[in-house]
């Protein structure tokens, strides 16, 4: 199940950048839908995630399923740099970069 996961979690990655990439498609899209992945050749994964999501579906939540007949195991982030900031206890305490 922990791979059906991290496998999810890249999906739903890749789905956003595809839809900042094609933001026609997003008015396909209710408010607040629920996103069903339907992968080709997953069948064991798709009825995981069909059920998982079917389950955690708010009341009256619309849904949409989105077919997915290829995607990449990898992302396509080549090389990044990732800031982030440290909570500061009080004005002494400086976050290191």
């Amino acid at each position: 199940m922990s791979d059906y996961i991290k496998f999810t979690t890249m999906l739903a990655s890749e789905f956003h950048r595809y839809l900042m990439d094609h933001e026609e498609r997003t008015t396909k899209l209710p408010e607040n839908v629920l996103i069903i992945f339907q992968v080709d050749g997953e069948d064991d994964f798709n009825r995981w995630h069909k059920e998982m999501s079917i389950r955690n579906k708010e009341a009256d939540q619309p849904v949409a399923y989105v077919h997915l007949k290829k995607w990449r195991l990898h992302s396509n982030i080549e090389d990044m740099t990732l800031v982030g900031a440290i909570a500061q206890k009080d004005s002494s305490t400086h976050a290191k970069r």
